[in-house]
């Protein structure tokens, strides 16, 4: 089957397009529930031989699904402590209308995300979001899109702030001996964050009012619960979460490691029962979630990204910006479909490349790369923050369609002008 090559892409590859092409046919036009049509997809994947049995399965052992699960958990102990209502009346405050409420959330989202993991922030965040939303007479839908694409760009603005900063980074000083600085992208991350938050301003009508499926199950079992406000076991829960986020930070333990950890605690001390615990794992988003790794490492053995991005090159015909509104337009694409570090260690050596063949300095198709690979907003599976929010939202898979091309689009428009002013070509 390998030796059929068609266009640059062997048969694996395009039964890779075409099963990713039918998913987001049936996700967009049927009602199929969308584990159902992910587990489907990832039945293609094997039953084909693209991918082995293992390669197949990893999705449900993989680092960044367990995480997620995990997660669920400290998120509980959070919530039956009163730790999340404690923070929502304290930090988010009560703004007077809905614009307010967006920046109200994004900017402190961001900027806690230029230090911490993006999907630790936005774990911590959703059920605070939720009450908050409600509180303010809101649908949580209204405003967690906005959470999740705060905290995916928050992260471009450090060399820290998200995994692929650091893998282009190491792999940029392997080839030219230079190391780039703390604050490299700082310039252009908090333009893009500026532009990225006027954009949902002004486009906050695409923002869908949903009901989750949680919220039809769960809002009558906790309208009579009685909430916790604040005592010892709050204490108890916020510690746990700030050890969890220190002893990452400081890279003491992996942020899945310190996330068990935390867990555990939340058991131990009773923040929440087991009971409560596996009730607030919401195991559709994880099968989506093993889905979506699966169909990464499908795009990647098939090389249907290297090939994408290497035609795309030589049909700029070696102009610099050209090379980089391409590039940066492809990798934004291509990271909607597999993870962001993933998108950057594929792209680098391409874009390294380009740039050294048309005698440019790399470090502006560097800090673009950046941008682009952590731009994706138009697919709930193109970050794991969009997965984080995609259930508790009630999302359906084209509202990330309907704000998130436009956004990116906008955000590709923003790192091109932006790179361009502080690393001219």
């Amino acid at each position: 089957m390998d030796s059929i090559v068609f266009l640059g892409l062997s048969l694996p590859g395009w039964i890779t397009i075409a099963t990713v092409v039918i998913l987001f046919l049936v996700l967009l036009f049927t009602k199929i529930p969308e584990d159902i049509a992910f587990l489907g997809a990832m039945a293609v994947l094997g039953l084909s031989g693209i991918l082995d049995q293992k390669e197949d399965l990893a999705g449900f052992s993989s680092d960044s699904v367990v995480l997620v699960g995990v997660l669920f958990i400290v998120v509980a102990g959070l919530i039956h402590t009163g730790a999340i209502r404690w923070i929502m009346d304290h930090f988010l405050g009560t703004p007077k209308s809905y614009p307010a409420a967006i920046v109200r959330l994004m900017a402190p989202v961001a900027a806690l995300s230029t230090l911490l993991s993006n999907t630790t922030v936005v774990a911590l965040f959703v059920q605070i979001v939720k009450d908050w939303a409600k509180k303010l007479g809101m649908a949580p839908s209204k405003l967690l899109i906005p959470l999740s694409y705060a905290a995916g760009m928050g992260g471009i603005c450090t060399l820290i702030g998200t995994p692929p900063n650091m893998i282009i980074a190491g792999l940029y000083a392997q080839n030219t001996g230079q190391h780039l600085g703390f604050f490299s992208p700082t310039l252009p991350g908090l333009f893009c964050l500026a532009v990225g938050i006027l954009a949902t301003l002004a486009m906050r009508r695409l923002l869908p009012v949903r009901e989750s499926r949680e919220d039809e199950t769960k809002d009558a079992a906790a309208a009579e619960a009685v909430q916790p406000e604040v005592g010892v076991k709050t204490a108890i829960s916020a510690l746990i979460m700030l050890g969890m986020i220190l002893l990452s930070s400081l890279k003491v333990m992996s942020l899945l490691q310190s996330a068990v950890v935390a867990a555990a605690a939340m058991l131990i001390f009773r923040c929440c029962t087991p009971k409560q615990a596996m009730q607030s794992i919401d195991w559709s988003v994880l099968m989506i979630f093993a889905g979506s790794v699966v169909i990464g490492t499908a795009i990647q053995k098939t090389g249907v990204a290297e090939v994408l991005a290497n035609n795309i090159m030589h049909l700029c015909n070696g102009k610099p910006l050209v090379v980089m509104i391409m590039m940066s337009l492809t990798a934004t694409f291509v990271t909607e479909f597999i993870s962001n570090t993933a998108a950057g260690a594929i792209f680098f050596p391409i874009v390294y490349h380009a740039a050294v063949t048309m005698g440019c300095d790399p470090m502006p198709f560097m800090i673009s790369l950046m941008i682009a690979v952590s731009s994706s907003f138009a697919t709930p599976i193109g970050s794991p923050t969009h997965l984080l929010v995609y259930g508790p939202g009630g999302y359906r898979f084209s509202d990330f369609m309907k704000i998130g091309i436009p956004m990116n689009l906008i955000i590709l428009a923003a790192n091109i002008l932006i790179v361009n002013l502080v690393y001219p070509l």
